[in-house]
């Protein structure tokens, strides 16, 4: 079944923070962090949240926010039961399709060093532009030539 985008509303909230509590409770806790429900909750004001739905159920969350020049993919969780099924995958073409659709020169992200996501961002076309504090700063840039170009 083929996942659709849909605007996340303030009744999906509790869904999409006990998502991404849960998806991020081992980086969090690798580092000392305490989830921190108001933070989710503002940014939830600031950020464009879109649900990824499947069968007419939520299975994930894709929030972006326009920053500094780019498109910011600023979270992507995936429910635990849909991962490693291409939703990833397909909801970063969405985020690099919307990147072109309203005209930002590229689509940004952050992304714990250890994360395995960060091999699907770099099959997807994202460069490392910076490594800090064990994040990994990269962004797609739609203009640059890619190898074997």
């Amino acid at each position: 079944m083929t996942p659709c985008l849909a605007p996340a509303t303030a009744d999906d909230l509790a869904f999409c923070e006990h998502l991404n509590r849960t998806n991020m409770a081992g980086y969090l806790a690798a580092r000392g962090i305490a989830w921190d429900p108001e933070r989710f909750r503002a940014s939830w004001t600031e950020f464009e949240n879109l649900l990824i739905v499947a069968g007419g159920a939520p299975i994930g969350l894709l929030r972006l926010l326009p920053e500094g020049g780019a498109l910011g993919l600023r979270d992507l969780q995936v429910a635990p039961a849909h991962q490693r099924r291409g939703v990833g995958g397909w909801a970063v073409r969405q985020a690099q399709a919307i990147t072109l659709q309203r005209g930002h020169p590229r689509l940004s992200l952050r992304v714990y060093a250890e994360n395995p996501a960060r091999m699907l961002y770099a099959r997807m076309g994202f460069v490392v532009e910076a490594e800090a504090d064990g994040n990994v700063h990269m962004a797609w840039d739609p203009h640059a030539p890619r190898a074997g170009s």
